[in-house]
């Protein structure tokens, strides 16, 4: 399993979470986890998702995520697994 950490954080609005999970969708990205909070009119979400379906290098996901991003007004980061792990283990 190829699985990587997505997150995403900006103001909330109508279709935000419906846009990144159609840009998964489209590219074969399976969301195995996600957790969102929303504090007043602020969304921070969390995600888990598995490339092993994509076609595209992490580097292409990274900017396809960069994309959705400017295009609904938010930052949206991707994080290779492993990498999340090392960067919080004690």
């Amino acid at each position: 399993m190829n699985r990587v950490i997505v997150t995403l954080v900006g103001k909330d609005r109508v279709g935000l979470i419906a846009k990144v999970c159609t840009f998964f969708a489209d590219n074969n990205i399976n969301i195995l986890d996600i957790k969102q909070t929303t504090v007043q009119e602020f969304i921070n979400m969390m995600m888990i998702v598995d490339m092993d379906g994509y076609d595209g290098t992490f580097e292409s996901m990274e900017k396809g995520l960069e994309g959705v991003g400017k295009e609904i007004g938010c930052t949206i980061r991707a994080q290779r697994e492993d990498i999340f792990n090392m960067m919080y283990r004690i």
